[in-house]
């Protein structure tokens, strides 16, 4: 596989990657019942919190050893495209959050 920066589709696909996980989150939140300002609420802080850890912005450790994502994405021909450093999901969490829930304030 070959590694390569290509900052348009890589931006393309944290959305994209965002955007799934703030509809998951909430899908499960809204089976158990959360609803309305809970669920927008509760579902930001996950979203948020998974997109750091994704980014490499927040630690993710156990018993002393440490994980450090570098998210890339599949792009065409056997090649995975990338930003040339960590990704920034955990900045567009609260926008797509807003764009999602817009109809439900």
């Amino acid at each position: 596989m070959k590694l390569s920066i290509d900052c348009e589709s890589t931006e393309e696909q944290q959305e994209i990657l965002v955007g799934e996980i703030i509809a998951n989150i909430a899908e499960q939140l809204e089976e158990v019942g959360l609803q309305g300002d809970v669920l927008k609420e509760t579902t930001g802080k996950i979203a948020f919190k998974v997109a750091c850890m994704l980014d490499g912005v927040s630690e993710v450790s156990f018993d002393g050893s440490e994980a450090l994502p570098y998210v890339c994405f599949q792009g065409g021909d056997d090649t995975l495209v990338h930003l040339g450093g960590n990704t920034y999901m955990h900045e567009l969490v609260y926008g797509i959050l807003g764009a999602m829930f817009k109809d439900a304030s």
